[in-house]
């Protein structure tokens, strides 16, 4: 790129990682991201560093896992985390953008509270559970074409200047609803996954528009678009609560595609494991801007290009899974995934969950329907367990040391 390159960034909530055509669904009518994925580079094995809206969010802004933001649950009557003492949100990746000559934007779901952060010059957010629709569900516009239509606005007001503008839809979250025309794309599906898919394609269908502004605007060859979801979907059929706050798949594992036509020299899938506190270091990398030491997640520039390097072996995820009765985030849960196994360890029983302590060999058992947890695996817990003590050790995490401590005694290493 001849100049500094625009950030386009989308966010949908609540969407599976497998949940696009480009991912192998071959139900999913995705063509947009897909196009996306055609053109950039889509990342097969991204983890959301904690499975639930607000931390998630947190973490890709910042860099860092929640227990160093301090965003620990979803947010409700809070004003604005980044700038309050009780959360470690001042240094975000759009504030240090704006420092350096950005026109920054956000427009849609925020979740990290309910005013707009000074780090945006654009505020067009809310916090959460606004309706999906703007009036009757399908006879008004549904949310996601306005804020399509308030993205094009703001790139043609900004067309000269370079921006990074976030655009955050609530859908396919739920309620899950959709305009009737892109639920009608799954006739043969139950109601709940026809207006969930619904809701994919119709954001597919509006994440299209934008980029055809974009490249009406002639903005495309210097346009960074990254696209991702904030956590993913397991319709009730895992432990923990809420069709999410989960370590499973289903739930922590999400989509992520980069596209910069312009910057990447190989168009492919890569497999290694990476985490969305790795979006900051990236972003800033991208954009020449210095990448705060105090943060956990590492630029996945060298990946984009090409590059031969060495990479980490795992993933970690803090999850706070919920019991029926009591406060959401009642148990503290963490997680350690490679591509071989996953391990995860709970200091209570959340909702469903039967065990404290769960292995997957994703090898044998890639969709996670049995655990092998136990004396037999042991080698293999344990070689887990120095990888999760080692990285808490890093990033200060007491909780996964005490977690990390019993498992070892139960399992005999």
């Amino acid at each position: 790129m001849t100049k500094r390159p625009n950030f386009l960034f989308i966010l949908t909530d609540q969407q599976r990682f497998d949940a696009l055509g480009c991912a192998g669904n071959k139900i999913a009518h995705t063509p947009n991201m897909d196009k996306l994925a055609v053109s950039g580079v889509r990342f097969a094995n991204c983890y959301a560093a904690q499975a639930v809206c607000s931390p998630s969010r947190a973490s890709i802004l910042s860099g860092l896992f929640p227990t160093s933001h301090l965003v620990l649950d979803n947010i409700y009557n809070v004003d604005d985390t980044a700038a309050s003492a009780d959360y470690n949100m001042r240094v975000l990746w759009p504030g240090l953008l704006q420092k350096a000559g950005y026109r920054t934007g956000w427009i849609g779901k925020w979740h990290l509270g309910d005013k707009g952060p000074a780090c945006f010059d654009e505020w067009l957010g809310f916090n959460s559970l606004e309706p999906h629709w703007l009036g009757e569900p399908q006879k008004s516009k549904y949310r996601v074409e306005m804020e399509a239509d308030q993205a094009i606005d703001f790139l043609k007001r900004n067309k000269d200047a370079p921006f990074a503008l976030c655009l955050s839809h609530y859908p396919p979250h739920t309620p899950r609803t959709a305009p009737s025309k892109f639920a009608a794309l799954y006739p043969s599906m139950p109601m709940l996954f026809q207006m969930y898919y619904g809701a994919v394609s119709a954001v597919d269908w509006h994440i299209g528009r934008v980029l055809a502004a974009l490249h009406d605007l002639g903005l495309t060859d210097n346009t960074i678009v990254i696209f991702t979801s904030d956590h993913g979907e397991h319709f009730g059929m895992r432990p923990g609560g809420a069709n999410k706050r989960g370590a499973y798949d289903e739930c922590a594992r999400v989509p992520l595609i980069i596209s910069a036509p312009k910057l990447i020299r190989s168009r492919s899938v890569r497999h290694e494991m990476v985490s969305n506190v790795d979006l900051m270091p990236t972003i800033l990398e991208l954009a020449g801007v210095e990448v705060p030491k105090e943060q956990h997640g590492v630029s996945l520039v060298p990946l984009l290009r090409g590059s031969p390097r060495s990479w980490r072996s795992a993933v970690f995820i803090q999850n706070r899974e919920s019991v029926q009765g009591k406060e959401p985030g009642s148990v503290d849960s963490r997680a350690v995934c490679t591509r071989e196994w996953k391990l995860i360890l709970r200091d209570g029983l959340s909702d469903h969950a039967r065990s404290l302590y769960e292995l997957y060999d994703l090898r044998n058992d890639p969709f996670e329907f049995m655990s092998v947890y136990g004396k037999e695996n042991a080698e293999a817990v344990r070689k887990l367990l120095v990888e999760l003590d080692y990285w808490a050790k890093q990033i200060g995490d007491k909780k996964t040391l005490e977690l990390t401590g019993e498992c070892a005694k139960d399992v005999g290493v």
